[in-house]
């Protein structure tokens, strides 16, 4: 797992961000993500429940960002 890739779960974990991870094995992970003192692993809350993913088990992510509209929208 590259750098990139660290960070991002990362960035997702702080911001309580929805994230999808690809596993190398393609198994596919969606939850959110949660800031952890585990080096080496990431922890995503499921519908399951928790679960503990090796970073190096991690071959991409997706973060679904939520945006906030401000102001009336015309459609």
């Amino acid at each position: 797992m590259d750098k990139k890739l660290k960070q991002s779960i990362k960035t997702a974990a702080v911001k309580q961000e929805m994230i999808v991870v690809w596993l190398l094995d393609g198994e596919k992970i969606k939850g959110i993500a949660e800031v952890s003192a585990d080096p080496d692993r990431v922890k995503i809350n499921t519908i399951e429940g928790p679960v503990w993913v090796p970073y190096i088990d991690v071959e991409s992510i997706s973060r679904v960002i939520r945006l906030r509209v401000e102001g009336k929208t015309t459609e």
